[in-house]
């Protein structure tokens, strides 16, 4: 696009007024030419659609419809003994009149004006025997289009007169100055491949003079957006070189013959293969291992590590929790104590003079595997030669957090990510091919999948029958809040008065009910656990601090308060503290009648299903597929018209032609660097 114009301030449009530019700046993020002509409409109104007036009756009373037609009359009529006004106006189509009411003048009034086709919405109101709309929705018509786009406008913008007429004009004026200056981004033996070109698709998405005309102005942006998108990451995995692990040696064969603890299923053995495929290669590993909890993700990192050891280099294995990071020392410290691996543990709790000792021997290589927490990502830990880094439950972990493991070393590690709910950032990367998956289905033998039920707290106590039964039976029991003391909507939300409610509840426990959160050392956390762990404590009182590194047999019973209150994926997190063992096993969300729509969905998906991947895609449903580029986990992605689940298909299509034309041209976007960049500016992004 030529820069002069479409950089120009939107407070030089004709229609917006310095104010109302102001407005559009905070509310919008719109300042630019630019930004306009790219806030596409969030729907369209279809005249076959509409209503004729004849139509309409006494019985449609509340219902909502669209009506086109013209103003005949306004009047501004006075209350009979009361102060104030109302102004009425009546609207005809060819079939009869409505009547149009506002109790309060808006701005819309003073663009009112008699004999002017306009489309009115509303709901029908019954008042003396008369149809009425209350306060309707106005837009202009033109009578050579039939579509008319709906934008999504705030409440408080409309109310400052931002209305979606008014929106109609604005793209309308920025349209007619601009769209000489629009360029060509495709070549022509793109455009053949039914795709309009980009000038006829942006002014069709705002304006379209058919179906037809819309769904293929539709297609060619998404086209472009995405053909964008995989040249992004296509020319950044050119630059992903990482050095290849090209034998599995003695440590491996050694490991795998005699110590193995199990022997590995197929679904393991496949994972495993994908994994050394990747090893073999030059070019950095980026692969995600999705898999239920206990599925055994764990020995698959563990086999890894010794490919690497084997073409001597170092690897590590960063946890988001110390439970969870000293749960795989101990355990892979166990595995290799008769084949003389060094392993060490590095956390927050672990002492200056040992930190000490560790950095030097990380340092000079004498540490083949070291696991931790957040702590391996300090600039004090510096390796020899870190060949692999591995990161488990990566949804506890920031972008930039994990980022920092792998830019410890010039020549980038090969990553291994493992999670049983993918973040959906990451998940967004996986549909994207930016990010390999592998995936183990299988659950352990014997292993039953956790019921989920929903209950509402009129009807808790139903549910602490089920914790009664359980106990009975000789099983453990979690119990969740969100907070631990600080009250927030209901007054079961706050952990400590949970606490206090528990052990009047049950009091034969007596001090079998354990506590455990965030605010408590480390110690007291680990006295906690260790309790639990070995049956002494029945009920543990907790926030999500047990979500990951906890693993209890016995425990088949986790009952979540005010459940709405936490995300899909950390609801699956803590439903994979329970059904670890053979018992069956049982996740209780607890919340009040009256919940947000989002928070109704999340319960019911939760219900629906036990399968982590399914839960992973519904979040990125709900929460969007956040910065592919940046570092932004969820939320709003950049995409300016591609939906990340409903567009799967076309993506499909558009990566193998964008992957050839990238081969033939492997510098077109250093050549084309101002229309990439600018293209991802959306929402105020600068990528550099």
């Amino acid at each position: 696009m030529s820069c002069n114009i479409f950089q120009k301030s939107i407070e030089h449009l004709k229609g917006l007024n310095l104010k109302k530019a102001h407005l559009f700046n905070n509310e919008l993020k719109l300042h630019t030419y630019e930004d306009l002509l790219f806030f596409y409409p969030k729907g369209y109104i279809h005249l076959p659609s509409l209503k004729n007036i004849s139509e309409l009756s006494k019985n449609n009373n509340n219902n909502y419809v669209q009506i086109l037609g013209k103003i005949t009359n306004i009047e501004e009529i006075n209350y009979k003994n009361k102060k104030g006004k109302i102004w009425r106006a009546r609207l005809e189509d060819q079939t009869g009149g409505i009547e149009l009411v506002w109790f309060k003048k808006i701005n819309l009034l003073k663009n009112v004006k008699k004999n002017i086709t306009i489309i009115v919405s509303g709901k029908i109101k019954c008042f003396q025997e008369k149809i009425q709309i209350i306060h309707p929705n106005i837009q202009y018509s033109e009578k050579n289009y039939s579509i008319y786009p709906v934008y999504s406008i705030p409440s408080n913008l409309k109310k400052k007169g931002i209305s979606n007429s008014f929106m109609i004009n604005l793209l309308k004026n920025l349209i007619e100055e601009s769209k000489n200056d629009i360029d060509e981004f495709f070549f022509q033996e793109f455009l053949e491949k039914k795709l309009m070109s980009r000038k006829k698709a942006l002014i069709q998405i705002h304006f379209p003079e058919s179906l037809d005309s819309l769904f293929k102005a539709q297609y060619s942006l998404k086209f472009e957006e995405l053909f964008l998108l995989k040249l992004f990451f296509l020319s950044k995995r050119k630059t992903a070189y990482s050095r290849p692990f090209s034998k599995l040696g003695k440590n491996f064969h050694n490991f795998y013959k005699h110590f193995l603890p199990f022997s590995l299923t197929e679904e393991q053995k496949k994972v495993l293969k994908e994994i050394w495929n990747d090893l073999k290669k030059p070019i950095q590993m980026n692969r995600l291992l999705q898999g239920e909890v206990g599925c055994g993700k764990t020995i698959i990192a563990i086999l890894s590590m010794l490919i690497a050891l084997d073409n001597g280099f170092q690897s590590c294995l960063m946890a988001p929790t110390e439970v969870l990071a000293i749960q795989h020392y101990f355990s892979i410290k166990k595995m290799f104590s008769k084949i003389g691996i060094k392993i060490a543990l590095l956390t927050s709790s672990t002492s200056d003079s040992i930190r000490k000792c560790l950095y030097h021997e990380i340092f000079t290589g004498k540490i083949s595997i070291l696991i931790g927490t957040h702590a391996l990502i300090q600039e004090k830990v510096q390796f020899k030669n870190l060949g692999l880094a591995i990161i488990d439950e990566e949804q506890r972990f920031g972008v930039e957090q994990r980022a920092k493991i792998w830019k410890k070393e010039d020549n980038l590690p090969h990553i291994l990510i493992m999670t049983a709910t993918p973040i959906p950032r990451t998940l967004a990367k996986i549909i994207y091919h930016d990010l390999n998956i592998s995936i183990i289905k299988e659950l352990p033998l014997g292993r039953k999948p956790v019921k989920t039920i929903h209950f509402l707290r009129k009807d808790r106590d139903k549910a602490f029958e089920i914790v009664k039964d359980q106990i009975s039976k000789g099983r453990q029991v979690y119990i969740i809040y969100p907070t631990i003391n600080t009250s927030l909507k209901n007054k079961n939300m706050n952990l400590m008065k949970g606490y206090q409610e528990i052990k009047e509840k049950f009091k034969k426990l007596g001090n079998r009910i354990g506590i455990l959160h965030g605010e408590m050392n480390f110690q007291e956390k680990n006295i906690q656990m260790s309790r639990f762990l070995r049956g002494e404590t029945k009920i543990m009182i907790a926030t999500t601090v047990i979500e990951v590194g906890v693993d209890a047999p016995n425990a088949s019973v986790i009952l979540i308060e005010n459940a709405n209150f936490f995300g899909l994926s950390q609801l699956h997190q803590l439903r994979g503290r329970v059904g670890r063992g053979i018992h069956k096993s049982y996740c209780l969300l607890i919340t009040d009648q009256e919940i947000s729509i989002e928070g109704f969905f999340r319960i019911k998906k939760m219900c629906e299903t036990n399968e982590g991947l399914e839960i992973a895609k519904e979040d990125l449903k709900l929460r969007g597929g956040g910065d592919l580029i940046g570092t932004q986990q969820s939320g709003k992605n950049y995409f300016r018209i591609v939906n990340l689940i409903k567009d799967y298909k076309l993506i499909k299509d558009v990566f193998p032609i964008a992957k050839n034309f990238f081969h033939k041209n492997p510098d077109f976007l250093k050549k084309t660097k101002n229309i990439f960049y600018k293209y991802y500016k959306m929402n105020g992004k600068d990528k550099k």
